[in-house]
């Protein structure tokens, strides 16, 4: 199983999720699965933490890279990114979370989206681009 590091930081940004239970998708967000909208508003690549219930489908998190946190899940279809040394630290300037490995700076803002606000504000806003 592959592994992926964090700082401090980043473990105190995502620790709220894994003590309420919420299981860590780290989401490359490309318009496809369950959790992406990107593909319909825009064009765009993005990584992102998603915290789901346990019991929600993740059929399209086919890896799991061990963590400090516990499991956190990955598509398959990003398996690219999946290298030697995988880091998440936090931009001191941003304080956005930061994901790279060995070859490269894969994304420099990496946000944190729980889904059940996500489904919340869809259902109240009425959903869409």
């Amino acid at each position: 199983m592959a592994r992926i590091e964090m700082t401090n930081e980043v473990k105190q940004k995502l620790q709220p999720y894994v003590d309420a239970g919420k299981v860590l998708l780290l989401d490359l967000d490309n318009g496809l699965g369950p959790y992406s909208d990107e593909g319909n508003c825009a064009l765009v690549t993005k990584f992102r933490f998603i915290a789901i219930d346990p019991d929600a489908p993740k059929s399209d998190y086919e890896i799991t890279l061990d963590s400090d946190l516990g499991p956190i899940y990955f598509k398959k279809i990003a398996d690219d990114y999946i290298q030697k040394d995988m880091q998440l630290e936090v931009n001191p300037k941003t304080h956005m979370i930061v994901f790279k490995n060995a070859r490269e700076l894969v994304d420099g803002a990496v946000n944190i989206v729980d889904w059940d606000a996500v489904k919340a504000n869809t259902v109240s806003m009425g959903g869409g681009c």
